[in-house]
């Protein structure tokens, strides 16, 4: 509002009359619309804390609608060192007696030639390699180096399959005077004998298997004689016996010798051809199962209690919550009620939630007997996971159904929207009043000023009348004398 100096001329206090006149004028409205803009954030907090508790049992509802954890089996080795395993929800509950027979690794070979060092030349020619279904070459000139062939082999865009390392080892193992000598050694990437290693080469001097230049790196298991290096540890395949019947991988997994389980083996058997029988069992794991029933439950009741809040009203003072009578509120506690409270649901053994334990109180709360749903948990899995998963399971009727509540274009975004708009509204009126106060102000101050204005006047002609009167009094007054 404008800042002015009205009543400088008539002495009287204007600004403050002009300045209580437009605040009696605005309070009023402006208090209209602070109320009218408390409750819309106050509905708009409301709204936000039931969100919370809404995307809460959203996610309860999506671990509730998890078939392999509701279904999960709990796996015992009988603390077996020889193998681990692990299960999931198809796995057929059950005893299997395994025994490790092998366990897989991968091939290493190494030079028999006795190099200095890594910098001794190789020889030049064309070195090629083989793992399972990879295969590379290497091309090396005169200049190149143990070290150079090395890096070659584990730099090749084309090698998927093999690493190369190099090896400092006594050159007698009994004479430490002998000193050392350098060997290159091939590893296999992948376990298994169809992951064997096999090279050949094309030596510079024309003859690809001798004892020198390239040809010191040549291998076939087929060609033991001209061999080159040696095997120091052989590809192997892992083999397990499960209730007798073997089994042959190329890694230490097996995931389909029984389906649904998968044996890991961990350590070769102490003794090959007597090799130790051990138990693996398979049981119902009904913890997890439990635990998610019972966090549905408590994000299912934290709700209620929300709504309860939100929605509560106080006879005494005859006040109510900040979504007290609220439509949607009531549509969102009845819709999720009746899916709790549903039946048939499932394969319909059990087909509700009282049906395994998990019924309403008097106060709108789930609570559950522990012991109906231990019961029906070890006694009636399978159809347990149908009431709790799958596409007609609770599950997957409160995701679906918080989804349209929670999801764009749903319940509550299109309710938040309106308290967008009429924040809006509240705003442009509110500049409406500003406005309209505005221009009722400037009208004052034109008539006060004008009011000034002759009051200053006729204050002034007074006093000139009243000056004029007193000299002709003197002037009266002296000729008396």
């Amino acid at each position: 509002m404008a800042i002015g100096t009205l009543g400088v001329g008539s002495g009287l206090d204007l600004e403050g009359l002009v300045t209580k006149l437009i605040t009696n004028e605005g309070k009023p409205r402006f208090d209209r619309l602070a109320t009218k803009e408390a409750k819309v954030q106050a509905n708009i907090s409301a709204f936000g804390s039931l969100k919370s508790s809404l995307d809460k049992l959203r996610t309860a509802a999506n671990d509730l609608n998890d078939t392999a954890a509701v279904g999960k089996r709990a796996v015992s080795t009988g603390g077996s060192k020889l193998f681990s395993a692990s299960a999931t929800s198809s796995a057929t509950v059950g005893n299997y007696s395994v025994q490790v027979l092998g366990k897989a690794a991968a091939q290493k070979l190494a030079s028999t030639a006795d190099f200095s060092s890594g910098t001794d030349l190789v020889g030049a020619g064309t070195l090629s390699i083989t793992s399972g279904t990879n295969s590379f070459s290497i091309t090396t000139d005169s200049t190149t180096t143990l070290q150079g062939l090395r890096d070659a082999i584990n730099g090749s865009a084309s090698n998927t399959s093999v690493s190369a390392s190099l090896l400092v080892v006594a050159k007698d193992p009994l004479d430490a005077s002998a000193g050392t000598v350098t060997r290159l050694v091939l590893t296999a990437k992948e376990t298994g004998t169809a992951n064997a290693i096999q090279t050949s080469v094309t030596d510079a001097d024309l003859d690809n298997t001798d004892n020198a230049g390239l040809s010191r790196f040549y291998y076939s298991a087929s060609d033991p004689v001209n061999s080159r290096m040696s095997q120091t540890q052989a590809a192997a395949n892992a083999r397990i016996a499960v209730d007798g019947f073997t089994a042959i991988s190329s890694t230490n997994t097996f995931s389909d010798v029984a389906e649904g389980v998968t044996i890991t083996v961990q350590e070769p058997p102490a003794d090959p051809l007597n090799p130790t029988v051990e138990t693996l069992s398979i049981t119902r794991d009904t913890t997890a199962a439990s635990g998610r029933v019972q966090s549905f439950v408590t994000a299912y009741n934290d709700l209620a209690k929300t709504i309860r809040d939100l929605s509560a009203y106080d006879k005494t003072t005859n006040k109510g919550a900040a979504l007290s009578g609220d439509a949607t509120l009531r549509a969102i506690s009845s819709q999720l009620r009746g899916i709790a409270s549903a039946a048939g649901l499932g394969s319909g053994t059990p087909g509700s939630l009282s049906d395994i334990g998990v019924s309403f109180q008097t106060d709108g709360n789930l609570k559950i007997d522990s012991a109906k749903l231990d019961t029906a948990l070890k006694n009636q899995l399978p159809g347990v996971s149908a009431l709790l998963t799958g596409t007609g399971g609770v599950g997957a009727r409160f995701d679906a159904a918080l989804d349209s509540i929670l999801d764009s274009g749903g319940t509550l975004e299109a309710r938040t929207q309106g308290f967008d708009k009429q924040l809006k509204s509240i705003s442009a009126e509110r500049e409406t009043v500003i406005s309209r106060l505005d221009k009722l102000e400037a009208s004052y101050r034109s008539r006060f000023s004008a009011l000034d204005a002759t009051v200053a006047r006729l204050k002034s002609d007074g006093d000139y009348l009243l000056a004029q009167l007193q000299s002709t009094s003197q002037i009266i007054s002296g000729r008396r004398g």
